[in-house]
């Protein structure tokens, strides 16, 4: 019997040790509509586009080249410090989530957390919906936005998990 079933790659990266600050405001029956905190983690499962397996794998056999979340190139780069940039998705997780405050867009304190921004006692993040599921969302639909214009558009994220705890994930995934 002959297994027809379609097969591909996939491979995840772990971005971790991202300090962030949180407020639920929605949360009225619970602790989370004070302000906490939590050291996010998220892992990234990607995979190719090709349909067929024997050209899933680029040229160095990876689906993507981890160290291609490096900084986007400044101008003015050499050709070998070309080499060692990337598409620049490592400093938009380290803007958004490495010690950020985030809150809800239609947070009743929004104007006070702007406040606290101006007079630079946090780096506040405005988000349509909070959760650690809206977080898994919105990595996900970052990176299939950036993978979209480079590399040739061969790569996609299929499922991005967000741990707010070591017990406690939000994911967000292609089915």
């Amino acid at each position: 019997m002959v297994n027809n079933r379609m097969r591909k790659y996939q491979s995840t990266k772990i971005f971790e040790n991202y300090s962030v600050g949180i407020r639920q405001h929605k949360a009225s029956h619970s602790h989370c509509n004070q302000i906490h905190g939590y050291a996010l983690v998220f892992e990234v499962t990607f995979e190719s586009i090709e349909p067929l397996e024997e050209n899933q794998l680029d040229e160095m056999n990876w689906i993507q080249d981890f160290g291609g979340f490096k900084s986007l190139p400044k101008g003015g780069e050499s050709v070998e410090e070309l080499k060692k940039t990337g598409n620049g998705l490592k400093d938009w997780m380290d803007y958004m989530w490495d010690h950020t405050m985030l809150i809800e867009q239609d947070d009743p304190q929004l104007e006070t957390f702007q406040y606290l921004e101006e007079l630079g006692l946090c780096h506040l993040r405005v988000m349509e919906k909070i959760g650690a599921e809206s977080a898994a969302k919105l990595v996900f639909d970052k990176f299939n936005d950036v993978f979209s214009k480079t590399g040739g558009g061969r790569v996609k994220v299929v499922k991005v998990q967000c741990w707010e705890s070591p017990k406690n994930s939000g994911i967000y995934m292609e089915c």
